[in-house]
Order: structure tokens, then sequence, then C-alpha cells
């Protein structure tokens, strides 16, 4: 496995290996088993793989966040070895963010001003910079993405879109526990009784979609049963995709009715012991 810092060094990759076609999978480092799924579909599919590790500081809009997210280099590097990945690469602030780049331009139409867009103000602008960058350094022909971040992928995808028409974007299933609780970096910070509370999550979704019929009560119930468990919730609605528009209640009550072309998702965001946590559940 060879380590890059300078963007520079990043066409080497492929001068070296002409025949060969690129994997690039994105992270902000405190890898966990979520993450090496990506690298294996990558590996799978018979890709090198490229791993980044960057700290963005642009898609956090909340400063204690950003001191508080886990910096666990070492440790990463050692799992994405041990994983067989070829390529890291591991740039400063300076190097992603030097002064004479302008900010690159992306329509996000609504999801910018939905959910996480209204949540967190700036993030999906802060992502869609780095991620231009690093789509730009590492010219992959192939990149992976979890589908936990699912407004970040969709987000992802009209960057892909709308400046990178000949990139293939792939979107991985959610890793979980053996709880049902998603994968995260964030999952760290919750004590015994909190990972153990937080596994709710999974099973308000999976409750939500087992009900189509009576989607619209259940959404309410189980936010309810959230809430009284001890999560601030911030959202647990049924969406379509790929713009996140919610559903009302009469929409809902007309899913047993649409075509398996449309896709759907139930998704939720809160916080529990002060840390918040998303997720959800495509159908």
């Amino acid at each position: 496995m060879k380590v890059f810092t300078l963007a520079t060094e990043l066409p080497s990759i492929h001068i070296k290996n002409p025949n060969r076609k690129i994997a690039f999978i994105a992270t902000m480092g405190a890898l966990h088993e979520g993450h090496l799924s990506l690298v294996e579909a990558a590996q799978q599919d018979g890709y090198l793989t490229v791993v980044s590790i960057f700290i963005n500081p642009l898609q956090f809009n909340n400063s204690s966040d950003l001191e508080k997210y886990p910096r666990t280099l070492a440790l990463d590097l050692a799992l994405l070895e041990a994983q067989g990945v070829d390529f890291v690469f591991t740039p400063t602030n300076e190097e992603m963010y030097p002064s004479t780049t302008a900010d690159v331009v992306v329509d996000l139409g609504p999801l910018d001003s939905r959910f996480e867009g209204a949540c967190r103000p700036g993030h999906f602008h802060g992502v869609v910079q780095v991620v231009y960058r690093l789509f730009n350094y590492v010219q992959p022909h192939v990149v992976y993405f979890g589908e936990k971040d699912l407004q970040q992928c969709l987000v992802i995808e009209q960057l892909v879109v709308q400046h990178f028409p000949d990139l293939q974007m792939r979107r991985v299933v959610t890793k979980r526990e053996a709880s049902g609780l998603a994968m995260s970096s964030r999952n760290m910070r919750l004590s015994d009784k909190g990972l153990e509370t937080a596994a709710a999550i999974y099973k308000s979704l999976t409750a939500v979609v087992a009900n189509p019929t009576q989607m619209g009560v259940t959404l309410a119930i189980e936010k309810q049963n959230l809430t009284s468990m001890g999560f601030d919730v911030e959202y647990l609605s049924c969406v379509m995709l790929p713009f996140m528009d919610e559903l009302d209640n009469q929409q809902l009550q007309l899913l047993t009715q649409v075509t398996k072309s449309r896709q759907y998702a139930v998704v939720f965001a809160g916080s529990l012991e002060g840390v918040r946590l998303i997720d959800n559940l495509v159908f």
C-alpha cells in the first residue's frame, strides 16, 4: 500500500497501471467496517482501490463537532493495509484548498434546503467542494459511497451528473452492527447504554417500511416511541428519491400502488446523549 500526501503524486497511479480501472472511496478517517465494506465492494468488482482520508472543515457547521471528530490516522492506515487497499491519499488543508482555487458550482435543487440541508446549513456546499477536488485529483473510473449518508449520496450524484458525466457512482447498502445500528464513527461517543438504545432507530425504520398501508400512522407512533426512549428527534419521514420529496398522508396511502421504478426511503435524524445520529432505509 502506497500513501500519497500531494495531489501531484496521484497521476503516477494511472501511469503505472494503464490497463487497470481505478475505484475511489472518500473518507474522513475514524474508519470502521462500514468504510471497509466500500473497499471490499470495489475489490470484488476488480478495481484498484484509492482511499482518501481528509477531515473536511467545510462540511462542519458546528466547530465543536469538528474539534470532537476522532483522528486515528495510524489505526486507519493499518486497517486499510490489512484490507489490501492499493493507495491512500492523506492531504493537508492547504493541499485541498489552495488560495487560488475557486469554488465549484453545483445545482442541488431542493436537496440543499431539505432535511440534512436544512438542519446543517452549508454542509452540502462543503461536501461538494471537497469531493469535486478529490475526483479531479484522483481521476477515478468509479466511486463508492455508503447509503447510510443517503442525502449526501444524492448530492454527489448531482455533482457527478453535472461535472463528471463519464464517472460511475455506486451506492453500497449500509453496514450494520448485529443490533441493527448503522455503523458510524459517531457511535464511539455513545455509552454502552446509548449503543443499546440507539439500536431502536433501525427497528423504527423497519416497522415503518413493514406497514405500507399504515405508514403515516406508523411514522407518528415510532417518532413518539423514540422520543420516549430519550431521542431528540429532528425528523422521521418517508421521502421519494432523488430529491427527498416528503410524502404527505394521502401520498403515503398510495404507496402500495406505485410502480417499482420509483425509489423511496424512510429517513431519520436525531440526538441521543448529545450525539447526532442519522439513518435511513431505502425501499
